[in-house]
This record gives structure tokens, sequence and C-alpha cells, in this order.
């Protein structure tokens, strides 16, 4: 799909604002048929908003303290005043671009240890690209495998039933619908070998097709009730649920429980042991950063990712095995 019609416009984030720590994150799933990229400062990524698909140009205009980010929007056919209000309105709330974070920056500065990091990213958000339907598919072919094995069945999945986007001189791959695997079997998807995960993408695909979960809806929605519409989901259970609030829905009082392979990476991170007891460091950061202590912890954890492009770390290196 070609999209050859484009318009731009001026988004300005209240600031601090971060643009390449907002736009990249070192630590996620690095898969090859993009869905997105970046350069610094230019952010690039097909965009779907409704069943339309879009392709989405943003370039750091500003500084961190007087943020302003030019916005491309590439398309085919109209593109009308409405709708793209309503895009405007998409991107400002995936990427955090309204929202206020001058009660976490103050609260950044009492932190003696980490607001060297603090200060490095000051502004960053915890940017939420995908929509939830696609992200609950990145999430189930990390499920269970290495990095090398999680990208060889993103990238069979979106060569079968992704879309291929050109726009900007770039190209880039859109998930597809969920009511595109409505009518595909579980066995079409099993051959594509991604083992048990087919069952689970194919039920996630018909509770989105029939609508079970109203994701617009669940943003105005508080932590509590949120996650008892996650978990209508097939497959999706607490712990799935809480880590959506984070990922997806930008909640950040949900450090209530850390996973094993997070746990040594945490011990690391803010003891520089091989392992603390995980009742340890859930109290310690609580205690710590309260109500933003996912968003703090993200903070850390991108920051040893980012050091991780330019340096060898032979601890991170031996548990991530990229």
């Amino acid at each position: 799909m070609k999209l050859n019609q484009s318009k731009k416009f001026i988004l300005t984030p209240k600031p601090p604002f971060h643009f390449d720590g907002t736009f990249h994150k070192p630590s996620h799933f690095p898969n090859n048929l993009k869905l997105d990229d970046w350069e610094s400062g230019k952010y690039w990524q097909s965009l779907r908003i409704g069943k339309r698909i879009l392709g989405l140009k943003i370039v750091d205009v500003g500084t961190t303290a007087k943020p302003k980010l030019s916005v491309s929007i590439f398309y085919k056919g109209v593109l009308s005043p409405a709708e793209l209000e309503g895009i405007k309105k998409e991107i400002s709330w995936r990427f955090e671009l309204d929202r206020d974070f001058g009660e976490f920056n103050a609260l950044a500065k009492k932190d003696k240890r980490f607001y060297p990091v603090f200060k490095k990213w000051m502004g960053m958000r915890n940017l939420s690209q995908y929509t939830l339907y696609e992200l609950l598919i990145i999430a189930v072919v990390l499920q269970n495998a290495t990095v090398r094995r999680s990208q060889q069945m993103l990238d069979a999945l979106i060569g079968k039933y992704g879309t291929k986007v050109e726009f900007d001189r770039r190209a880039l791959y859109a998930i597809w619908l969920p009511e595109d695997l409505k009518v595909i079997s579980e066995q079409e998807l099993r051959d594509l070998r991604i083992g048990y995960r087919a069952k689970f993408i194919k039920r996630l695909s018909e509770d989105f097709a029939n609508k079970k979960v109203d994701e617009v809806q669940l943003r105005t929605l508080d932590k509590e009730n949120a996650k008892k519409e996650l978990i209508k989901l097939y497959g999706i259970g607490p712990e799935s649920a809480r880590i959506l609030l984070f990922e997806a829905l930008h909640h950040y009082d949900i450090f209530d429980h850390i996973a094993p392979w997070q746990q040594k990476i945490y011990s690391m991170l803010f003891y520089g042991k091989k392992l603390v007891p995980t009742n340890t460091i859930r109290k310690d950061i609580l205690k710590q950063y309260g109500k933003y202590s996912m968003l703090a912890v993200h903070y850390i954890w991108e920051n040893v990712f980012w050091l991780r492009k330019t340096q060898k770390i032979d601890w991170l290196e031996n548990e991530i095995r990229l």
C-alpha cells in the first residue's frame, strides 16, 4: 500500500519532553519486518485508526524545555478535518503528549542515587504506539520463547496477514485487523509454526472482532475496573492484565508483581547483586516512588538498554540472551 498524500501539523507536548527517550525503546522486541522506525530526532510508524492504515512521521523541532513536534500523516483517498482531529487526539494519547509529569519530576529529584538517570531522560514518556490488539499479538509471540524465535513467529504472521506500507521513502508493516483472522482456521495459523499460540491469536482475534472489549472506553476507567475488563479477554489473567495496564493504558501504580527474569535484572540495577528477594525489591520501589513506581522503573530500565547500545554489559547479556 503506497500512501502518497500527506498532511502536516504541529503538536506541542507538555514540557519537559525527551524525544528520543519517548520514541525509541532499546529494550523493546526487535522484529525484522518493522512496524516502526527511528533515528535520532525522527520517528516513523504504520498507524491504524479504526480500519484505516496511515503512515506517521514525527520530527523533533523543539527542545526538551520547549518541545515542538512536526507531525506528518500519510494516507490514501480523502482525509476529512474531523478525521484529522481524531488522529491528533490519538497521537497525543498514545505518546502522552498532554500529560503533566511535574509531580513525578519533583519526586525524581529526591533520589540521590538515580537522579542523574532521571535528569538525563527527563520528559521521557512510556509510549503505547500500538492498539491493544496489536500489543497482545506481540505479547503472545514473546511467550516462552527466545527473542530470535519470537522474531521468526512475528515475521511469519506479518508476512502472511500484515500489510506493507510505503510512505516518506520508508517501507513498514501494519498488523492485520482482528476481523481478518476471524475467518482463518487455527490450523492455518499453526502451519506458520507458532505452536499453541495459534489458539490464543485465534481466540483473541474473535474477542476483538466481536467487540468484547472497547479500548477507547478502557482508557477512561480506573485501574481496577480496567483490569476487570481486560480479564474478559481470552488468555488474559491478572498478571497479563497488570502488564497491559502499564504498556497500553498508562497506569503507573501497578508495581505489584516481579517475574523471575525481571528479578535478576532489578537485583543488579537497584542493588548490584545477583539475586535480591522480590518482596524486598517491591517494598523498596513502592516506598520510594509510590504511584509512579512503574514509570521510575521504566526510566532506569530503559537507561541500561541505551547504555547497551554503545557498551557491553556482561551481566545484562547473560540475562536477555538476544
